[in-house]
């Protein structure tokens, strides 16, 4: 059996070391990647998640079927991860996790990035970011405050108490 050199074990380290480095900003893992947006509000995440359901169920924010095949939630918990959709233009869809802080997870938008979820920060621009936020804001948030008051929920249950 040959003996290999050193000189050979050593360049093999170091190709094996420099493509490893090289690489490693490469592949992301899926669900392991998140853009992990927290979302300001005085709302309770309860108040949130359960107003949600009936958004998603009966005002029309429900996945399409178009849009299935790209759920993330197989390996996610769907009590404290929630996706909703947007027909409107842009057309997108936002999964929104509970697990603790509340915060906007992924984005979903083909024109944002074609076939996948918007999971790395450094893939969104600053000013889709602002547009996307403030959707979450007025046409999620603010509709379930108006929801909340129309069922005379008090302040005391829909808002957290001020530190």
């Amino acid at each position: 059996m040959k003996r290999i050199s050193t000189k050979v074990l050593t360049g093999l380290l170091l190709s094996v070391i420099i493509h490893v480095i090289g690489c490693k900003d490469i592949y992301k893992a899926g669900n392991l990647v998140a853009l992990e947006y927290p979302v300001e509000t005085q709302l309770r995440s309860k108040i949130i998640r359960e107003y949600l359901d009936t958004l998603i169920l009966k005002r029309g924010y429900m996945v399409p079927p178009k849009w299935e095949s790209f759920t993330k939630l197989v390996d996610l918990d769907s009590v404290y991860n929630k996706r909703i959709y947007f027909r409107q233009e842009p057309e997108e869809m936002y999964l929104l996790s509970f697990g603790g802080a509340f915060v906007l997870t992924d984005v979903f938008n083909p024109n944002i990035r074609k076939y996948g979820y918007v999971s790395d920060p450094k893939l969104m621009p600053a000013e889709e970011e602002q547009r996307v936020m403030e959707r979450l804001q007025h046409e999620i948030l603010d509709t379930i405050v108006a929801m909340a008051k129309r069922n005379n929920v008090p302040d005391s249950v829909l808002y957290k108490e001020p530190i």
